[in-house]
């Protein structure tokens, strides 16, 4: 298992010995075990002289990533093999030795370790802990408490906590990111899916203790996207953060403005992702060609290459009508195989893909008080009421499709973070949805989130101004704080008075609060969906104010119930 004092140790060869995190303690491994190794790693890391680097970093299902502030703006860093992102894969060999990423491909299946981001956190009862049980090809069993953990014989006593296992990815990622830095690393923002639970985030914390972080901050990961983007948070406007990388699929939308980002509802499919794609090429390969030829694709060194040469077509239909794909076998008379695949025949191959993939989004746009299909259905309607009155074609185009979460403003932005949204498919299934292009920002979508996590970093590390990251209990308290202020200051009152628009407003109303929030402040921490521990980013820079009209209702209406007293 791994040893905190190792590190940053081998960054150069990513072959490492692993060592019992508690080699003097006997009997059966408990869930304490690992909370207490984290402490300790993270204390014998305290003692690290000179300054130290502070990163962010996207733990991904698939890839992971890590980035730094470099020159006021977010990169992210290189592995020993020089690409920005490093496969979530680690491999266990005799002794504990463990290989990270790319160099992990291709060892036994039963003891390399990789999507451990869908158990981590879970009990072994856990239905997805089940169901996952059945799609990996290691072992899954539980610990004396229940919790999951995944058999290896190279370690004692016999298996790992996947917080374990991701502790060996980012101590991978943090050696990158000391050698990049030339300096420790001790403290970093991880990104955690929207909807990880307390278990999850714990999990994920530890993991980053166990490697040797003393500070571990989360961020979620849609809101990583919004900083990554950057989004004027001043502007009030409801986004939708896309995200389908290799083998999972969020969606969320978030609600902006006030200096603040309010994650409203999120929906996904934890096994749809590019490697679908990549699947659906394989399996038209074989219906079309191979099978025909008699060759057995179920051979490793053929499913891998086919695997692959899939992968390959799906980036290429990314910026080509067409690709060639070449093979040694499968051709007429046993000879090489040459054939053709057009961005239109893989369209058709996702069609089953994109049903699978609308259903998440109904689901987020439902959580936030929006049926999709029915304000897809009202769009049908008007376009065939304008047909029957006449209207042109062109006129009746123009009419586009608004998601109006309930009592907020239409999404007006779709955000794209992971590789695969980069096939044109996937971005014309936005645009149908949603009747909005995704943002084209200067931004890669597979980075996205290590470089949004990177912003909140550099605001750790005093690199990045004008932004404030707070927790949800944290904006909260600051807010009711504010609010005791004005109704005990009068001279709060009147500096809130001259650099807002009070007008309908009555006496006390302002330091109240009001039913909604009043002043023209809006509460963004108490939505629908319990967001507790979700990061709410706050501008230090004014908020735009809400002008309330006299007599337009809400706060107006009871301010001038309350003059009338």
């Amino acid at each position: 298992m791994l040893h905190p004092g190792a590190r940053h140790a081998g960054a150069a060869n990513p072959m490492r010995t692993a060592q019992p995190l508690h080699p003097t303690r006997a009997g059966p491994p408990t869930k304490r075990r690992v909370v207490a190794a984290a402490a300790e790693a993270a204390a014998a890391g305290s003692g690290s002289g000179g300054e130290a680097a502070v990163v962010g970093i996207d733990l991904g299902t698939t890839n992971s990533a890590v980035a730094r502030i470099k020159n006021g703006a977010p990169v992210c860093i290189p592995n020993s093999d020089g690409d920005a992102l490093t496969p979530s894969i680690v491999a266990f060999g005799e002794g504990g030795a463990t290989l990270v990423g790319r160099a992990a491909r291709g060892q036994p299946a039963a003891t390399t370790y990789y999507s451990v981001k869908r158990v981590i956190g879970r009990g072994a009862d856990d239905p997805i802990a089940k169901e996952e049980a059945g799609r990996l090809a290691y072992e899954l069993t539980p610990d004396d408490d229940g919790a999951v953990m995944v058999a290896c014989p190279h370690v004692e006593p016999g298996a790992l906590y996947p917080e374990e296992v991701s502790a060996v990815l980012l101590t991978q990622l943090l050696a990158d990111a000391a050698r990049d830095t030339g300096r420790a690393v001790t403290k970093a923002v991880i990104s955690v899916p929207a909807y990880f639970d307390e278990a999850q985030r714990e999990a994920t914390i530890a993991a980053g203790q166990l490697a040797g972080l003393e500070v571990v901050r989360l961020i979620k990961e849609p809101v990583a996207a919004a900083l990554a983007y950057g989004l004027d948070l001043r502007e009030e406007q409801v986004v939708l953060v896309f995200d389908l990388g290799g083998g999972t699929y969020d969606i969320s939308l978030l609600e902006v403005g006030n200096g603040t980002i309010e994650v409203l509802s999120t929906g996904g499919d934890p096994h749809l992702g590019g490697d679908d794609w990549d699947a659906a090429i394989v399996g038209w390969l074989e219906r079309e060609h191979l099978h025909p030829a008699g060759i057995n694709t179920r051979e490793p060194e053929i499913a891998a290459n086919l695997k692959a040469l899939a992968e390959y077509a799906k980036i290429q239909l990314s910026d080509h009508d067409s690709v060639v794909l070449r093979m040694p076998i499968g051709g007429p008379n046993g000879g090489p195989l040459r054939v053709t695949l057009t961005r239109q025949q893989l369209d058709g191959l996702g069609e089953d893909l994109f049903r699978r993939a609308r259903l998440p989004l109904d689901a987020a746009c439902w959580q936030a008080g929006v049926d999709l299909n029915e304000a897809m259905m009202g769009l049908q309607e008007k376009r065939e009421d304008m047909a029957r009155r006449g209207v042109p074609e062109w006129k009746r185009e123009m009419l586009k499709l608004e998601i109006r979460p309930r009592g907020r403003s239409a999404i007006s932005r779709v955000l794209l973070v992971g590789g695969a949204t980069r096939m044109p498919s996937v971005r014309r299934f936005i645009s149908h949805m949603t009747g909005l292009a995704p943002d084209e920002a200067d931004v890669d979508p597979d980075e996205a989130v290590a470089l949004g996590a990177a912003v909140q970093a550099g605001i750790l590390q005093g690199e990045v101004s004008e932004l404030m990251v707070l927790d949800q209990w944290q904006a909260s308290l600051m807010r009711s704080l504010a609010q005791l202020q004005l109704r005990q200051s009068k001279q709060a009152r009147e500096a809130v008075e001259g650099a807002f628009d009070m007008e309908g407003l009555g006496e006390g109303e302002a330091a109240d609060g009001g039913e909604s929030g009043g002043s023209g402040f809006e509460d963004e921490g108490e939505g629908e969906e319990d967001t507790a521990g979700a990061p709410l980013v706050q501008q230090q820079t004014q908020p735009k104010p809400r002008k309330q009209q006299p007599g337009s209702g809400g706060n107006a209406r009871r301010g001038g119930k309350r003059r009338a007293k």
